[in-house]
């Protein structure tokens, strides 16, 4: 194994014997410890209280070796094992380079230690890409939509839904939010893309950037581009990217479709889209569409998510001192738990959307669709409250169309919170995508409401304590040394579930505690959402996945005014089981 490690470019210290081995632990500050499970000092992890840490500076990681026969002493969460019967020493050798890998990325290893998992608000896409190259990295970057192969730091295969190559990678590069695996091996695709890491990032900023300009002067992306033949058609010359548009155009196509469509990156073809519809040989059809979803920042629903469903995000705001945050316009999740790290002085303050603000949120919308509005449990925000004064505005209220139609505005209280009420509202918007009325919409929005079950984890109750929202969790403060509570949501409030001993048996728990609320042999929706527990979420989306038949699952991090009151460690899920009659109905979206 040192060999092995020294021969892949990494400095390797060998120890004889136990006490040796330590006196290197204390004295060479290792960033990975390697030993077997029945050395003592290692293999009750003890050496971690011994080895001094820098401040700024992560601690180093064990990774003990443990045969079938040996003894399987309690261990801390963060103590990695690899159980070695059976496995050659090429191997043994690849997990314990899953770790040092793990390190150099500031990824974290899964509980195999077969694939690295991160989240793209922790360890951003573009500071991402360099660090694979110099770590020379040959594997499988899988990502929310879609995946990245390389080989030995070079970028050669990228994926995104049915679009490969650079266009592939451009777009990639644009999701901000999502987790992220690293699969470490052979990437197993033939070469697609030739440009270099360097050459592929430009390429995709520039992207990002003509598409973020395009797409705040385009219609719906679901409207339909119509093909308009003026005089001065066929005399005009048109770019091959162009041509190729109008060609598309013909068979009257979504925006969205067309997007997907394009040989050319997303940026680009809005461009082009734009071009020919101020040349006048192309406008657009939008989609009678009747209902508009609003929610709220709580929702924690992924930018993306939330644009191609059109769905309208009411931020809250979360304050530091004299500081305040928009919850996503200003402050990212990254960015907030980072924030909550050096801002150890001050405990951050939510507040809800003002009335003013829902009220110009809905007077945008009632001129041409109805609204749902659904929101934050009451019990935890004044954010509905505000929402439904905004709805009885009287300039809301006495809204007239060009047809004479009145507007009607649904404001609805979901019970809910971050994952569970990103899902209800996602079931929402299908619903009126699918052109829904808003009555029925609400109607089956409160029929599906209690079955929507969110059970979470937190590393402390000082969090929720603090901002006021421990409801009924409160029993709980206190005595709890080597106790993990499970709580949920029970009539909008926080309630104790369970509690386990210890952050390995949680999860394991929570799924059987979703056994006892769904039917386990009917498809389910899931969500899963953490603050900066990546690892601990992707252990939970495992699980579930082994344990349901999973429809749909989503992935999402806690947000800025859900994380001040959690605080950064929790990870929880929502599971919803559709009816027969309500599956068709909230079943993704087809892409005409």
């Amino acid at each position: 194994m040192t060999r092995s490690l020294a021969e892949l470019g990494y400095e390797v210290v060998a120890a004889v014997k136990p006490a040796e081995g330590m006196r290197f632990a204390i004295g060479l500050n290792p960033s990975v410890m390697i030993a077997d499970v029945t050395i003592d000092g290692f293999g009750d992890a003890a050496v971690l209280k011994y080895v001094p840490v820098e401040d700024g500076q992560a601690p180093p990681k064990l990774v003990l070796l443990r045969a079938a026969d040996s003894a399987a002493p309690e261990l801390p969460d963060e103590v990695l094992v690899i159980a070695v019967e059976g496995l050659t020493t090429q191997a043994i050798v690849r997990k314990a380079r899953a770790v040092l890998v793990a390190r150099e990325l500031s990824l974290e290893p899964d509980a195999r230690l077969e694939s690295l998992i991160g989240d793209l608000q922790l360890v951003p896409f573009y500071e991402l890409m360099p660090q694979l190259q110099k770590a020379v990295v040959s594997g499988r970057l899988v990502l929310d939509d879609g995946e990245i192969a390389l080989e030995s730091g070079e970028i050669v295969a990228a994926r995104s839904g049915s679009v490969r190559g650079a266009k592939a990678f451009a777009r990639l590069g644009r999701i901000a939010t999502g987790s992220l695996r690293l699969l470490l091996g052979s990437p197993g695709v033939e070469r697609e893309i030739t440009q270099d890491v360097l050459s592929l990032m430009a390429l995709a900023m520039e992207d990002q950037h003509r598409f973020n300009e395009a797409l705040g002067e385009l219609p719906d992306w679901d409207s339909r581009a119509r093909l308009e033949m003026g005089p001065s058609f066929f005399a005009t010359r048109f770019s091959a990217p162009q041509q190729a548009l109008l060609q598309a155009c013909q068979g009257g196509r979504t925006l969205r479709a067309l997007v997907e469509a394009a040989a050319y990156p997303d940026g680009e073809v809005l461009e082009e889209m734009l071009r020919l519809r101020e040349m006048g040989f192309l406008a657009f059809d939008e989609p009678e569409i009747r209902v508009r979803v609003v929610t709220d920042s709580t929702a924690d629903l992924p930018p993306e998510v939330a644009r191609t469903h059109g769905i309208e995000v009411v931020p809250l705001s979360v304050i530091f001192g004299d500081e305040i945050y928009k919850d996503g316009p200003d402050l990212t999740p990254g960015a907030f738990y980072k924030l909550l790290e050096t801002r150890k002085d001050v405990h951050p303050r939510t507040n809800p959307p003002t009335r003013g603000e829902f009220s110009a949120a809905y007077g945008r919308i009632v001129a041409r669709q109805d609204v749902v509005s659904i929101h934050i449990s009451e019990k935890m925000s004044q954010t509905v409250v505000h929402a439904r004064a905004a709805g009885g505005d009287p300039g809301i209220q006495t809204a007239v169309r060009s047809d004479g139609s009145k507007p009607t505005v649904a404001v609805l209280d979901s019970l809910q919170v971050s994952a569970g009420l990103g899902l209800l509202t996602l079931c929402a918007a299908r619903m009126a995508r699918r052109n829904l009325p808003a009555v029925e919409i609400s109607r089956r929005v409160d029929d599906m409401r209690p079955r929507f079950h969110l059970l979470f984890i937190v590393d402390t109750l000082e969090y929720l304590a603090r901002g006021g929202r421990i409801g009924k969790a409160q029993a709980l403060l206190g005595g709890l040394l080597g106790i993990k509570p499970i709580l949920g949501l029970v009539g909008g409030e926080v309630t104790p579930v369970d509690r386990v001993r210890g952050g390995k048996a949680a999860q394991p728990r929570v799924v059987e505690l979703f056994k006892e609320r769904v039917d386990a042999s009917r498809p389910v929706m899931i969500g899963v959402a953490h603050a900066a527990a990546p690892i601990w979420a992707d252990r939970l989306r495992t699980l579930l996945q082994q344990s349901f038949i999973v429809a749909e699952i989503f992935g999402s991090e806690i947000g800025p005014v859900v994380g001040a009151h959690v605080g950064p460690g929790c990870v929880g899920a929502v599971m919803f089981q559709p009816t027969d009659e309500e599956a068709p109905l909230v079943a993704p979206l087809p892409e005409a």
